[in-house]
């Protein structure tokens, strides 16, 4: 995990306008996600500044951040058996039973 985050500090600039990140990492890491994120403060303030009406990323400190965050995916795997919608089940029991 930590090449991969290595990788991206070596290839973005270190100040990065915030609607330019999404084609800078690929779309890995998303403008709009990170805006949602950082009105929730779950994004560290030092990793924004602001120049007039523009939000800048620091590359470091939100690299830094965001790295942390990154996890395999066997490790987010979410372990559950799908619960059928209310009302499903039943009206599709009750249109196989009206056929028979």
């Amino acid at each position: 995990m930590q090449d991969f985050v290595e990788q991206l500090r070596a290839n973005l600039p270190p100040i990065i306008s915030g609607t330019a990140i999404d084609g800078l990492t690929g779309n890995a890491i998303c403008w709009a996600t990170i805006q949602n994120k950082r009105s929730r403060g779950e994004i560290p303030d030092e990793c924004f500044v602001r120049s007039g009406p523009r939000v800048l990323v620091l590359r470091d400190p939100f690299l830094d951040w965001w790295g942390a965050t990154l996890r395999p995916v066997g490790e987010t795997k979410a372990h559950h058996t799908p619960v059928p919608r209310t009302g499903r089940r039943s009206a599709h029991k009750d249109a196989l039973q009206g056929t028979e």
